[in-house]
């Protein structure tokens, strides 16, 4: 697990030299605390950070082929590399050490651009082809590893996180006024966009090739809509097992101490059963509680602590409210404004110190139907002809309704089809009631025309669950999920793996149909049946409440005094970004007990302290 930066320039000048990634690098030291390395030639600069899992004395990067043609520097972890590398050795080729990312430079000689199609993992990869004059960035499938670049002055900058581009002194700090709009919707900024507008996230799953003064994106490897042929259940239970046990098997290798995060949920569960029945020794399993009884899920993780027999820890959160929310937007270079990053950051701090590694059920709910809102849309089809005969009024009701008024949201949401319904519900209609209407004139597209899915939701294949299955892979799912884990886990300097974003898993479960998933009364179906004698009775009740914290009670008491700050902060109500008199009754609603506005609050407070931070970066650095 490492950070990785570079800069390669798109002619044959080089302007730069190894000091600027070694500053890049810097930024990054979290995330490789054990070792550093360096390359540059002619056109090129590449730095790494390494925190040290497999082949702890000789792993260091970068690593060459053996005429050192070909160099490569990766984040992440290459899971089949055992299996490859014994390949490649029967092929003829010589390797110098146990690592697993000299058999990328080793595949590349065999296969070309072709190489990532054999690798299991996750991971962000530079490749430097000395001969041809070109690199190549890959990001894993699922984007469990980030990646970001630029084009500035002539060169493609890249780096695991933004704050390595950001060193660069022509990369200016200039808003992405659709990324702001999106955040506000989504509650995260959705790849290809960063919140800067000279900079982009690598969508997952794709490769950059840069070649004389070209680049050009692809993607390799997209979620596919699954086989129709008929399946035999009993069968499709097997394999399934078969695929999970795989998955964990091979994530378990490790020259560090390794452990399990625990929830109490079908997916951590499964996880550590599968852990259990793999490992000589007990698993190490780390569970984090709050205080507020009403949010704990200890039971469900000591049922299967117990079962198992784990080294089990567990940890009550006492947060401090106020100072988290800053080192959170140090870590996210973004807003971000998923709550859970709080409850992953403290838990990936406490299993630091006992483990570097730790296995997560993180893709279980986005390959299985997990989440609750996919019931929800799928049951939009038996209110059509409500829909038909409210729907055209929704938006007027919602207009003319007070703000406080019962069923507003519910009028306006009978206005969406079903794909806005589901990405954005009436998020979108309360961003653009948030900020400021200046603001909103710089605002050329809507969420869903910007992400550019309308074709996800318009296939019209047999399986109903898939289009919105996909999205949450596409986007929700690394632009989210996996952006929290990743960030919070490196914040500690801990490596965390899952089994549910095995691609072999993600496609295997593609394929299997809609009911086998999800039905009126469960979801996980057949992953329930699967594992249901590894699993107890507890964590098999039909449930689902996540990775929540007491929000709506922090913004009555600990952040009281921060939110009204942050509200009244002239430079903030002076920023052109908000409409102020839609905050304030905001607040007004939160405080006061009338409404839940927890989630608009959080949003607003996020950005707006990001933004104060980053304006007060910026006159530090013009003086």
């Amino acid at each position: 697990m490492c950070g990785i930066s570079g800069i390669v320039t798109l002619n044959e000048s080089n302007n730069h030299n190894i000091d600027f990634v070694y500053d890049m690098c810097q930024q990054i030291i979290h995330r490789g605390p054990d070792d550093d390395g360096y390359y540059s030639t002619n056109r090129i600069a590449l730095g790494m950070r390494r925190l040290s899992i497999i082949d702890l004395e000789d792993g260091s990067q970068p690593i060459f082929n053996e005429d050192r043609t070909v160099c490569v520097i990766q984040n992440g972890e290459i899971y089949n590399y055992r299996e490859l590398r014994e390949k490649l050795k029967k092929a003829g080729h010589r390797f110098s050490t146990q690592s697993d990312t000299e058999v990328i430079v080793h595949l590349y000689e065999d296969y070309g651009e072709k190489f990532v199609d054999h690798l299991n993992g996750m991971f962000a990869i530079a490749l430097w082809d000395e001969r041809q004059q070109k690199l190549i960035l890959v990001r894993d499938r699922l984007g469990v590893k980030p990646l970001y670049y630029a084009h500035v002055d002539g060169s493609i900058v890249f780096g695991s996180e933004i704050k390595c581009l950001l060193q660069h002194p022509k990369i200016d700090s200039q808003l992405d006024y659709q990324a702001v709009y999106n955040y506000f919707s989504l509650g995260y900024v959705p790849q290809p966009h960063s919140i800067y507008k000279q900079i982009y996230k690598m969508p997952p799953g794709s490769t950059m090739v840069i070649q004389n003064s070209h680049f050009t994106i692809e993607r390799y490897w997209i979620p596919q809509n699954g086989s129709t042929e008929p399946l035999n259940y009993n069968d499709t239970k097997s394999r399934l097992r078969e695929l999970l046990t795989d998955a964990t098997r091979i994530r378990l290798f490790s020259d560090v101490p390794l452990g399990a995060f625990l929830s109490g949920g079908i997916d951590s569960s499964i996880t550590v059963a599968l852990m259990a029945q793999l490992s000589d020794s007990p698993v190490k399993t780390f569970f984090i509680d709050f205080e507020e009884s009403a949010y704990s899920e200890r039971d469900y993780a000591r049922a299967i602590a117990k079962k198992y027999h784990t080294e089990h820890h567990e940890f009550v959160m006492r947060p401090d409210a106020v100072n988290i929310v800053d080192k959170l937007l140090n870590h996210f270079d973004e807003p971000f404004a998923d709550s859970s990053a709080i409850p992953t950051y403290y838990l990936s701090k406490m299993t630091k110190e006992h483990v570097t590694v730790a296995l997560a059920g993180d893709g279980g709910d986005e390959s299985f139907g997990g989440y609750n809102r996919y019931r929800t849309i799928l049951k939009r089809r038996e209110m059509r002809l409500l829909r038909s005969i409210v729907g055209p009024l929704g938006t007027r009701l919602h207009h003319l309704l007070p703000r406080n008024a019962p069923g507003r949201r519910y009028f306006r949401s009978l206005s969406q089809n079903n794909s806005e319904s589901f990405v954005v519900g009436t998020q979108e209609m309360e961003t653009r009631e948030l900020l400021s209407c200046d603001f909103l004139s710089h605002i050329s597209h809507s969420v869903m025309a910007d992400l550019d899915s309308q074709s996800l939701f318009s296939r019209n294949g047999h399986d109903r669950l898939f289009p919105y299955a996909t999205f949450d892979l596409n986007w929700y799912l690394p632009d989210d999920i996996l952006t929290k884990v990743d960030r919070m886990s490196m914040a500690h300097s801990l490596e965390l793996r899952s089994p549910f974003l095995d691609y072999r898993v993600i496609e295997f479960a593609a394929g299997l149909p809609m009911d086998w998933k999800i039905n009126r009364r469960d979801t996980k179906v057949i992953l329930k049946d699967t594992f249901a004698n590894d699993l107890t009775p507890e964590v098999l009740s039909p449930r689902k409440r996540g990775f929540s914290i007491p929000l709506g009670e922090w913004f009555r008491n600990e952040l009281r005094e921060t939110l009204l700050e942050t509200v009244h902060d002239p430079e903030i109500r002076d920023s052109g970004i908000f409409n102020n008199s839609e905050i304030e009754g905001l607040v007004n609603e939160h405080l006061s007990g009338a409404r839940s506005r927890k989630s608009q609050l959080w949003r607003f407070l996020v950005f707006a302290r990001w933004w104060k931070k980053r304006k007060i970066n910026d006159s530090a650095q013009v003086t």
